[in-house]
């Protein structure tokens, strides 16, 4: 609600109330102090702070619900026991920013006589060495204290400065019709009943064949008994439409990709159905209840020999991921850019930012390295390859 509607509100009730009294009986009205609070927690109490290059600075301030009529002094702090409270609230797992790795400037913010907005305070990022790849930081910024008489809305009192690193990464291209391999594991996972598999892409154009067949990849077992294929452009879709399909069913994406951009691809099996998900956003799913599957291999670019030159993926790919349980939405939207290496249920992780070489680490360090055998590899270090988490 806008904060110079609050007290309007809360008057229009009263009077609606008053009014109905010939009606039915009005509950007891008590008339609604003007209180302060840090300003935009009104709508979201999570905000995200961009950090391209540091050091980058943002601006925090409080309002009151009305001007004041004498000089209000608002002191602010950082408090990072309250990132554990929130995260237990949301169900979500921020981690403080690290001590050192930002400053204030000030820490008072004084809203004048005859207004209701405070000067600003700033939060300066100074460094980003400390931060751990695929961790999300934030920031609580609270108010201490105010000087008068006006009261601080407690839900409104602090507001949590979401770290949105913008990060560089390399990627590998597939344009290459020759580039295509599969890499088996020496410790495949079997029995499968929940995971998560997830891989970045990147358009450079549309393959023009009859019919326009694009596959960026394919896992399941060492034998190929069974499959779990994306691609593009399958009969009875748009060229630039995906499809996930395995040996349960399919669907078709509802976006329709455009060229020269990242997408984040995640298809999440929750032990009932194959639920297919967009940059974080819920697209289309397909029934596999009571399905068991197996990860022992995996495919980039091309998925069957003889196809390479007709069905190839003209495009990059980065993040790929595997974790051997379904990841939430919000867990996947905060994963969009990277994720730790040591969370929960991931078992795989190839970020293919090595930059050079024929090998592609696991991150998690199960040992699952791909090494790629049957054509250069082409790095891509352009300079659209980036993320802001």
């Amino acid at each position: 609600m806008n904060i110079f509607k609050y007290k309007y509100f809360l008057l229009t009730t009263a009077a609606l109330c008053f009014m109905s009294l010939a009606l039915v009986r009005c509950k007891k009205y008590k008339a609604a102090d003007d209180v302060i609070m840090i300003t935009g927690t009104e709508t979201n109490r999570l905000t995200k702070f961009t950090v391209e290059a540091t050091p980058a600075t943002y601006a925090v301030t409080a309002t009151a619900t009305a001007k004041v009529n004498e000089n209000v002094t608002v002191n602010f702090s950082v408090d990072t026991a309250l990132v554990a409270v929130y995260n237990e609230e949301m169900s979500a797992k921020y981690y403080p920013a690290p001590q050192g790795s930002y400053q204030f400037t000030t820490t008072t913010g004084t809203i004048q006589a005859g207004t209701n907005v405070s000067t600003p305070v700033e939060v300066r990022i100074i460094s980003t060495a400390a931060f751990v790849d695929g961790r999300t930081y934030i920031i609580p910024v609270t108010i201490k204290s105010v000087t008068g008489p006006l009261k601080v809305l407690e839900a409104s009192r602090t507001i949590y400065l979401k770290v949105a690193r913008v990060t560089q990464f390399n990627s590998i291209d597939l344009s290459n019709y020759n580039f295509y391999d599969s890499d088996t594991f020496p410790t495949p996972l079997s029995n499968i009943n929940a995971f998560t598999f997830e891989i970045k892409c990147y358009v450079n154009s549309w393959h023009t064949g009859s019919p326009p067949i694009s596959r960026i990849c394919n896992w399941g077992p060492v034998d190929q008994s069974m499959f779990n294929l994306l691609r593009f452009g399958e009969s009875g879709s748009q060229q630039n439409q995906l499809q996930w399909i395995n040996s349960s069913g399919s669907c078709f994406s509802n976006t329709l990709f455009s060229l020269n951009r990242w997408y984040t691809i995640s298809c999440v099996y929750n032990g009932s159905s194959c639920k297919l998900y967009i940059d974080g956003n819920l697209d289309n799913s397909f029934d596999a209840a009571g399905q068991i599957y197996q990860f022992g291999a995996i495919e980039l670019g091309m998925s069957y020999p003889g196809y390479q030159n007709s069905q190839r993926f003209l495009g990059r790919i980065a993040e790929i991921r595997f974790w051997n349980r379904p990841l939430s939405k919000t867990e996947i939207q905060e994963g969009i850019c990277g994720v730790d290496a040591a969370a929960s249920g991931l078992v795989s992780y190839w970020k293919l930012n090595e930059g050079s070489g024929n090998t592609f680490f696991d991150r998690t360090g199960n040992g699952r390295n791909m090494i790629w055998r049957k054509a250069p590899v082409a790095w891509n270090s352009s300079s659209d390859n980036k993320c802001a988490q």
